[in-house]
């Protein structure tokens, strides 16, 4: 036989019916004391099992419809506070980690434009002891505009007039194209819609004619290739 088959719902009813058939027989002796006969005292004892019976079914019946089900929904109140108190936890704790990258990205973005606004000025700095020799003060103004559209990668603006300069070297635009666009780490050959949009000298070349004339070297030169723009600004302070 195997006892594991045997559940607690099993022994549970054969403790029952151990139960009910002591009293029931413990009832017939009694009726059997007192002078009742054989018959009466057998309908004593199926009587007290059936009562016996009756009750245990009532008190199942209560336990599993009445009892159990007030236990479990007290047990369930109970439970529901400790479960929005953790939802509501896990809810605060994705808010916060929300925040942090927020302002982890609003705070890179704000380096990020802090590191180009540095960059521009050094380069404006550059471009006064450079084309500034090259272009009336009113075109340097506007020239300053043009550069800062470049750097910050944005279209020229649509009232843009092409400057003319004092130099008969195209070059030495081509050269200042070139230290631009090397300063800002962009690609060499997206600084050429510029030139040709900016400079009216620029206007009458083909786009491949400049892009291989960028880092061309030339005698008389105003300006000249600059690697490493800030190094240059220190040593012109000096």
């Amino acid at each position: 036989m195997d006892y594991r088959k045997i559940n607690s719902h099993v022994i549970l009813l054969l403790m029952v019916a151990v139960v009910g058939l002591t009293i029931a027989v413990i009832g017939r002796l009694i009726a059997l004391d007192n002078g009742f006969d054989i018959g009466t005292a057998n309908l004593t004892f199926v009587i007290i099992l059936g009562i016996c019976l009756i009750i245990y079914l009532i008190i199942l019946a209560t336990l599993t419809h009445v009892v159990i089900p007030w236990i479990m929904k007290i047990f369930l109140q109970k439970d529901k506070p400790i479960t929005k108190i953790i939802e509501h936890n896990v809810f605060e704790d994705k808010i916060k980690i929300l925040e942090k990258v927020n302002q982890s990205r609003q705070n890179f973005e704000k380096q990020q434009i802090a590191e180009l606004n540095e960059k521009i000025n050094l380069f404006l700095t550059y471009s006064r002891l450079s084309i500034a020799l090259l272009v009336s003060d009113n075109e340097f103004l506007q020239l300053e505009k043009y550069i800062e559209c470049y750097a910050r990668r944005l279209p020229l603006p649509d009232n843009c007039i092409p400057i003319k300069t004092k130099t008969q070297n195209n070059n030495d635009l081509m050269r200042f194209g070139w230290n631009m666009t090397n300063f800002f780490k962009y690609e060499k050959q997206n600084v050429v819609p510029w030139l040709q949009g900016v400079f009216a000298e620029m206007q009458e070349l083909d786009f491949s004619y400049i892009k291989g004339k960028l880092k061309h070297k030339t005698k008389n030169q105003v300006i000249s290739i600059i690697e490493d723009i800030p190094t240059y600004l220190k040593e012109q302070n000096q």
